[in-house]
């Protein structure tokens, strides 16, 4: 490997300079390769289904700030909650984008929209079906609008929550053609006032290739859509399942449309009996890293903002009233890589255990590395940076002890640094050139 320029370019045709770029790397360096840049990076959020408001008026700075908090960029809202929340996430710059479950009154089940029809799209049971495309579509325009004249503006409006989930938890059902066919009328409706669209939201990504065929086979719906989403649970985007992949790969190839996680629970750690400990948010890191580095995902999301003790997809625990250490591994991603970051490739020796990813900004060249050390002791990291590397870089950790609390900032020199990762944590280095 040899070794790094000095200078590094920006969208605007100029360059950033580093005086501590210049160097070598070795065998035993993880190489950050700034210059090859992969997917974009839309943001990292949770969603606040069914919460109108917050608990404690202090859970917004936990939640939003980028100084104390996790500085989270994205908030996911059900049709028909409240909007406090949302208000309060959008203040702080976050992006607020809604999905229905119901299409009722405040997003109940059924309503005048929807049939309740017998086991239909090869489910069992009862269950609401859209019946009246034209009317749910104003509707939603009506709610989107009401939402912005109260200071939330709406970035998105997703299809429908699950679509295949044959009417779990008010969730109106449709087959992929059904919601292809939807879309036809929704898209419009959303393009008319500036709002993107996302689908298909499936349970997983067993479901998510035949709903992406079906859309993408409908010139007339897929050119509506902006963000193609999926749910994680039971198989994730990383997955070799062969239409996955095709999926991906199609997705990857049409540069106008994003590809966004939108709702998971990760579990909770053996030995973590309240899910609120480092273990069970070493299980959530995991799942990011894979979504980020093998999917090539834009953006990622927990399922829940509240949720009682156990709860593996929950940021603050109802029971023990303390924020899980999941909000604090997101805040180790959503802090530092903000919006509009892009991801670089890595490459070299990466210390068993460790999982770790780097990304940049393009407008200024802030540098952010995040590694993962599952293991139950120290892992020792050394990183070369070639481009135009930091001449210093603040590691901000993550562990059973440390909530993103900043550490000592490291010196680059010959454009590398090393750091002793603590047991289980998750240590994001950040630097500017």
């Amino acid at each position: 490997m040899g070794g790094s320029p000095a200078t590094g370019g920006t969208p605007g045709g100029g360059s950033i300079t580093s005086s501590c770029g210049t160097g070598t790397s070795t065998s035993s360096d993880v190489v950050v390769n700034l210059s090859s840049t992969l997917q974009k990076i839309s943001g990292f959020g949770v969603s606040s289904a069914w919460a109108s408001s917050y608990s404690n008026a202090s859970h917004a700075d936990s939640l939003w700030s980028t100084t104390t908090g996790a500085g989270l960029t994205l908030l996911r809202i059900r049709y028909g909650d409240g909007l406090a929340i949302a208000k309060s996430a959008a203040s702080y710059g976050a992006t607020v984008w809604m999905t229905p479950w119901g299409t009722g009154t405040n997003g109940a089940t059924g309503g005048t929209y929807t049939t309740t029809q017998t086991n239909p799209n090869g489910c069992t049971g009862s269950m609401p079906v859209l019946t009246n495309a034209t009317g749910l579509a104003g509707a939603l325009v009506t709610w989107v609008n009401n939402a912005k004249t109260q200071g939330v503006p709406i970035y998105a409006v997703s299809a429908g929550n699950e679509p295949d989930s044959c009417g779990i938890n008010s969730t109106t059902s449709y087959s992929a053609a059904q919601l292809a066919t939807w879309i036809e009328t929704l898209g419009p409706a959303m393009a008319d006032i500036s709002v993107k669209l996302m689908a298909p939201e499936t349970m997983n990504w067993y479901g998510f290739p035949s709903y992406f065929t079906a859309i993408q086979n409908d010139a007339n719906a897929y050119k509506y859509v902006s963000i193609f989403a999926g749910h994680r649970y039971g198989l994730g985007p990383d997955s070799t399942n062969a239409a996955v992949v095709a999926a991906n790969k199609a997705i990857a190839a049409d540069t106008t449309k994003e590809y966004w996680e939108t709702e998971v629970d990760t579990g909770t750690a053996s030995g973590d009996s309240t899910g609120d400990g480092i273990a069970s948010a070493l299980l959530m890191a995991k799942q990011m890293h894979a979504d980020l580095t093998v999917a090539n995902l834009n953006a990622w999301h927990l399922w829940w903002l509240y949720n009682a003790s156990g709860n593996g997809g929950c940021l603050f625990d109802t029971t023990t009233k303390v924020w899980t250490k999941r909000l604090w591994v997101l805040g180790n991603y959503a802090r530092f890589v903000r919006p509009g970051f892009k991801r670089v490739s890595t490459s070299g020796t990466v210390p068993s255990g460790v999982l770790l990813s780097a990304y940049t900004n393009p407008a200024d060249g802030t540098v952010a590395i995040v590694a993962t050390n599952n293991n139950t002791s120290a892992a020792n990291l050394s990183v070369f940076i070639t481009g135009a590397a930091p001449c210093s870089m603040t590691p901000y950790v993550t562990s059973a002890s440390d909530s993103l609390t900043a550490k000592s900032a490291l010196t680059v020199s010959g454009a590398r640094f090393t750091f002793s990762l603590g047991s289980q944590s998750v240590t994001t280095f950040v630097g500017k050139p």
